[in-house]
C-alpha cells in the first residue's frame, strides 16, 4: 500500500509540472521572440578589435625552431 501511495504522488506530481510549464504564458510576444540581427556573423575589422587583441598569429614573432630530428 505505501509503494501504491509513493507512486501515485509521484505521478501526481509529474502532471502537476508538466501542467504548470504548459499554462505558462511566454514572457514576451512570439514575433520579439525572434532572432533579431545581433550581428554575430559579422566580420571584425581592425578598426573594431580591442587595442589589446591578441594578433592574428601568435607565434609571428617567434624565432625560427631546428628542424625535427627522425
Amino acid at each position: 500500500m505505501t509503494t501504491l501511495m509513493i507512486v501515485l504522488a509521484l505521478a501526481v506530481l509529474a502532471v502537476g509540472i508538466v501542467w504548470w510549464a504548459v499554462r505558462r504564458t511566454p514572457a514576451r510576444p512570439y514575433e520579439q521572440r525572434l532572432e533579431q540581427d545581433t550581428a554575430w556573423n559579422d566580420p571584425v575589422t581592425p578598426a573594431d578589435a580591442k587595442p589589446d587583441a591578441a594578433p592574428a598569429d601568435p607565434f609571428a614573432a617567434a624565432p625560427p625552431g631546428r628542424e625535427p630530428q627522425p
